[in-house]
């Protein structure tokens, strides 16, 4: 059996001014490759844990346990890790042009000439199916709907050719369909660059049709770990059987099986 790509052990993660853990004893092997969800109310600690996976915890946060990545190294974020935050606010800048945003990324990381990086992006913006990518690239974030900002952190995300990518709620401000067709670029980005992929969501419905496995958590703590099939069919806890029940009957396909396949 190959090491896993990230091994935690025992993670616990405080903030300042808190008495509860935001994150508690947590323990969990990541695999390359692999598609991780991780589901949970508001508060359950998911946004915290990919957020110390990423080294994007704030100031003041105190953390315990360990995060081991293969090799001893941990993922640059930028350009060996992506991050797709849930509000574009916190990953685009709004004075700054689309095409600029993408093209950092290819010219910081992959040491691109500015001209290389621009059509890069433009590519880029091609293939997260921006509609008339020519003149996205000349808009400013403001310009364009909250469906296509999503599709622009992505690019902006994959512009260095990540190996993980890390989607923190990134369909949770968007309406069923345009959630959907988010998630099947998802679907196709993944398979596409063989990238490992961890999904942060409370809709458990939308992780069904994109992970191999899910992590539920609840209060900060993992309340139970398997595989997609045998979470939504056998789930261990009744917390994990109240999120199934409250977004659709087992018996009938999740809403977004028409857009990924069944």
């Amino acid at each position: 059996m190959s090491e896993p790509l990230c091994r935690i052990t025992n993670l616990t993660i405080r903030y300042a001014g808190h008495e509860t853990p935001a994150l508690e004893k947590l323990t969990l092997d990541l695999k390359a490759g692999e598609r991780l969800a991780i589901v949970g109310e508001s508060g359950s600690g998911k946004s915290t844990f990919v957020r110390a996976l990423a080294g994007l915890l704030p100031d003041g946060a105190v953390q315990y346990g360990e995060i081991q990545w293969a090799a001893n190294e941990s993922p640059k974020l930028g350009r060996d890790l992506g991050f797709v935050f849930q509000d574009t606010s916190a990953s685009l800048n709004p004075v700054l042009r689309i095409g600029e945003q993408v093209a950092e990324g290819a010219r910081h990381h992959l040491g691109m000439p500015w001209s290389s990086a621009y059509q890069h992006a433009l590519q880029l913006l091609e293939h997260v199916r921006i509609p008339n990518a020519a003149a996205a690239m000349h808009a400013y974030p403001h310009q364009l709907s909250g469906g296509q900002r999503q599709r622009v952190a992505i690019a902006a995300a994959i512009a260095s050719r990540p190996s993980i990518l890390i989607a923190d709620e990134a369909t949770s401000a968007l309406d069923t369909v345009v959630q959907a067709e988010i998630v099947g670029l998802l679907d196709d980005l993944v398979n596409e660059h063989a990238m490992t992929l961890i999904f942060v969501t409370h809709d458990i419905a939308l992780a069904s049709n994109l992970a191999d496995r899910i992590a539920v958590f609840k209060d900060g703590r993992l309340v139970e770990i398997g595989t997609a099939s045998d979470i939504l069919t056998d789930p261990a806890s009744d917390y994990t059987r109240s999120l199934i029940t409250g977004h659709y009957d087992l018996s009938t396909p999740p809403l977004v099986t028409s857009v990924l396949g069944s």
